[in-house]
């Protein structure tokens, strides 16, 4: 290797820029055959580090998200709602704007209407368009933030849940909260409250929240939070996974 170029390759090495070292002569022996001027040069050739480097900043974000399972908002099949979701509201959303300005959204429907799928694609959009984003269940979050206050940790926890640009919590309402489990819940809404965004889905209508918060007073103050700047979707039809077996009619002739 050339003298000039093993120095270079030292020093973008010191610097960290690993991916110029790396292909650093074999982009030299490349440019020396085109006819280029010296912006472009030195735009491909930072192009070697960026582009590598927005990829793995991507799988980091995507591996620590704790997104279950991989979801795009492009094989969501939109046709087959029968209300609740317009394709322009689905295009706003795909926008990721509401995560820009902080908002929330929350989707609402019976099981099986793809509340999750969304919830996941959402999530899955940002950290590809560099947000942080973290996935999370209901019941989870209740037994991560019921070990947090056991060991005095509770307020460190929640200031660790407000971190992610976008928080999304799954399966809200299915199960019933005890008055702890309420007051967790409203301190974490408190706490990402014009700070960052929350995704939620759940079963329940608002009117039946005082039920699964085992307080009125509790959950109106955390509706009023988390419906003040709040994107809600109520989402019509019959039951998303079952379409499929539908359009087939597998399920007709079960007697389903």
């Amino acid at each position: 290797m050339n003298i000039r170029i093993q120095t270079l390759t030292t020093r973008l090495e010191e610097m960290g820029l690993s991916f110029m070292a790396a292909g650093l002569e074999s982009f030299l022996e490349e440019e020396a055959r085109r006819d280029s001027s010296l912006l472009e040069m030195i735009s491909r050739l930072v192009e070697t580090e960026y582009i590598p480097r927005k990829e793995r900043a991507i799988r980091s974000r995507l591996k620590l998200s704790g997104i279950p399972v991989k979801k795009r908002l492009e094989d969501f099949d939109l046709s087959w709602l029968k209300g609740g979701l317009s394709p322009g509201k689905f295009a706003e959303l795909k926008t990721l704007s509401f995560v820009e300005r902080k908002e929330n959204v929350v989707l609402l429907g019976a099981s099986g209407l793809g509340k999750t799928h969304l919830m996941s694609a959402l999530a899955y959009e940002a950290c590809v368009a560099g947000y942080t984003a973290y996935f999370i269940s209901s019941t989870n979050l209740m037994e991560t933030l019921q070990h947090a206050r056991a060991q005095n940790r509770l307020k460190r926890k929640l200031t660790w849940l407000k971190k992610p640009h976008l928080l999304v919590i799954d399966e809200v309402g299915y199960e019933n909260y005890t008055a702890e489990q309420a007051n967790m819940f409203f301190q974490l809404v408190n706490a990402r409250y014009e700070n960052g965004s929350v995704v939620i889905t759940t079963n329940k209508p608002f009117g039946k929240w005082a039920e699964i918060m085992a307080d009125e007073a509790i959950a109106t103050a955390t509706l009023d939070r988390l419906l003040h700047h709040a994107h809600i979707i109520s989402l019509k039809g019959d039951s998303y996974r079952m379409k499929d077996r539908l359009k087939t009619g597998v399920v007709d002739s079960l007697g389903l």
